[in-house]
């Protein structure tokens, strides 16, 4: 059996990371720029070869902006039509290919039921050539590209692909900064393509590196290798091991992933388990975003303050605990839970002395105050500044000031990095 791969999708660059773009690009342009250079009576040196690749991930017209910007306006676009003109035949004579271990690696994902896509700053019919003449097609479900009705940027690409997966448990693969920024600006995680087009001083920050392609999928494994890990550690991994777990850490930190996760790695280990989020036991009253209603100095009461937590002992966790089977209902939310599956519950406060003491193990995803941020930030993008400021400014004070009292160090039965999704 393969290895578990806990994501869901996908989504790629095209240029420098699917498609091996220094096979035509270059050439292309130089003839298109001679060709544009000689109709405009121009007599200009041509751009070096890596300025040209410099291009590629950017929006061309940006590009070719930066590039010649001693020429005016219409005199760049026609160098830039031109340009595009050559490379369109370059590519209808077959000069484009896939970059070495590509289809490989997209043919394993996708028959592994992974989600794929494309975001690229290229135009509409460049993506379909690629798509079709290369046969992306036959392994990517959904392809995005500046031509795309609503798509401003590479950033607007990856959060449209994001709804149109569904799930926000994605990573991106690219070679230039613009990639990096992209997945960030949505909260996910980047593994930069390191053999790509970035440039020389183009230092790309990410999650992970890969060298080649061949390196994505045992890349996606181990997160299921680190993160079972961490639960052979406690015990849950054995077949009459612990029957409750607490995923904890600040928000941002990735519970709630983490939760569903955990799930599917104790199930590959015969294992069934029930995920609850705390949220679903928010009082209806609870103003989360009044300053007033998480006072600072007093951050052992967070936890029943907003929370039915009381409720949720007795409801679930309790009668769980003495072996009896739960079957709870919660507005639209039906809980089930067998006397021998893992009841594992993710949410903020759960080294709160209340349910610290209830719970059989409780581990802590320690997550840097700026990754929070930045995940949250992408997360939440449609809710705008306010919830990111919201976060910032009150939430995690509030739960670095409840880590004081409780401490994780301590009181976790284990606290692992989580700001590296791939555990590495």
């Amino acid at each position: 059996m393969d290895p578990t791969i806990l994501f869901d999708g996908v989504v790629f660059d095209l240029d420098g990371t699917l498609v091996a773009t220094d096979r035509f690009w270059v050439e292309a342009a130089r003839t298109g720029a001679r060709r544009a250079f000689a109709e405009l009576g121009l007599a200009r040196e041509l751009p070096t070869g890596a300025e040209w690749m410099n291009l590629v991930g950017m929006p061309l017209a940006e590009g070719f902006a930066q590039l010649f910007s001693d020429l005016e306006p219409a005199q760049r676009e026609l160098v830039m039509r031109l340009c595009v003109e050559e490379e369109e035949r370059a590519l209808r004579a077959g000069q484009a290919a896939l970059l070495p271990g590509v289809p490989e690696a997209l043919a394993e994902l996708a028959a592994r039921g992974l989600k794929l896509g494309i975001a690229s700053n290229c135009g509409r019919d460049y993506l379909r050539t690629m798509m079709v003449e290369l046969d992306l097609q036959r392994f990517v479900e959904e392809a995005r590209c500046l031509d795309t009705p609503g798509m401003r940027t590479k950033t607007s690409m990856v959060g449209d692909l994001l709804q149109t997966f569904g799930t926000r448990a994605v990573l991106m693969v690219g070679d230039r900064q613009s990639d990096r920024d992209a997945a960030w600006a949505n909260g996910l995680p980047h593994v930069h393509a390191a053999r790509g087009f970035a440039q020389a001083g183009e230092e790309v920050a990410c999650e992970a590196r890969i060298e080649d392609m061949g390196e994505l999928v045992p890349l996606l494994e181990r997160r299921a290798s680190w993160m079972a890990e961490g639960l052979r550690s406690l015990g849950l991994l054995e077949p009459g091991g612990p029957r409750s777990l607490g995923i904890t850490g600040h928000s941002g930190s990735g519970k709630t992933i983490f939760a569903r996760d955990t799930a599917r790695v104790l199930a590959a280990h015969g294992r069934n388990a029930v995920v609850v989020a705390l949220d679903l036991f928010l009082k209806p009253e609870a103003d989360l975003s009044a300053t007033s209603f998480w006072p600072l100095d007093r951050p052992l009461e967070h936890l029943q303050q907003g929370f039915e937590a009381t409720e949720l002992v007795e409801a679930l966790i309790a009668p769980h605990a003495a072996g009896q089977a739960v079957d709870y209902q919660r507005g639209g939310t039906r809980i089930q839970i067998a006397p021998q599956d893992v009841l594992v519950l993710e949410g903020l406060f759960l080294l709160h002395p209340l349910l610290r003491a209830r719970l059989e193990r409780v581990l802590q995803l320690d997550v840097a105050d700026n990754v929070c941020l930045r995940r949250v930030a992408g997360r939440d993008a449609r809710e705008g500044a306010e919830a990111l400021m919201r976060v910032r400014r009150h939430f995690l004070p509030v739960q670095r000031a409840f880590d004081e009292r409780v401490e994780p160090a301590r009181n976790a039965d284990l606290v692992l990095p989580g700001g590296n999704v791939f555990g590495v």
